[in-house]
């Protein structure tokens, strides 16, 4: 149980605390609460930065934590890019890409433990998380800045970051499971 109450932990349940609250200040949709979606979405990436850092500097590290990070952090990026596609930010469809990797991550991490392997934290990962963290801020900024005087080239912007994260989020799902691929030590 004392793993389980630890700050690297409690930054990590955080995050998932903030998806109905991101949820609902989008879904508000007025000048302040998309002040205050922004101020969530740059508070939930801050605890993704933190947790590790914490509980690697601070050797706090547990079983549960590596386990439930990841969890984490599908739950928020999924919730998030939901909550911009309920604000009509990004299109509905384009949800099931990111849905789709944390789904298929998932089952490529049971399979491998299953045969007696694992695959930790890939490159194809960090960049997929960095990325879709810098969108939906971005997303979210040009959506609170937008009029007349910022809304082409920030729109634009956030468009590109967006199906950016969209592109990087596909390859680091087929990273994934390229790392399915038996390894021979054997010349063939």
């Amino acid at each position: 149980m004392r793993d389980l109450l630890t700050l690297p932990n409690a930054l990590t349940g955080l995050r998932v605390l903030l998806v109905p609250a991101l949820f609902l200040a989008l879904g508000h949709g007025s000048a302040t609460a998309l002040a205050l979606a922004l101020a969530i979405a740059v508070l939930a990436e801050l605890t993704d930065l933190a947790d590790g850092w914490v509980a690697r500097t601070f050797n706090m590290q547990s079983d549960f934590g590596a386990a439930f990070d990841p969890l984490a952090d599908s739950l928020y990026r999924s919730g998030a890019f939901l909550a911009l596609a309920a604000a009509g930010l990004i299109p509905v469809w384009a949800v099931l890409i990111f849905v789709w990797r944390d789904v298929l991550v998932a089952y490529v991490r049971i399979g491998l433990t299953r045969s007696g392997r694992s695959v930790g934290a890939r490159l194809s990962g960090k960049l997929k998380a960095f990325v879709q963290g810098v969108a939906i801020i971005a997303l979210i900024l040009a959506a609170m800045l937008a009029g007349p005087a910022h809304s082409t080239m920030l729109t634009r912007s956030a468009d590109a970051l967006f199906w950016l994260a969209a592109l990087v989020t596909v390859w680091s799902g087929l990273d994934y499971i390229l790392a399915l691929r038996p390894t021979s030590d054997k010349a063939p």
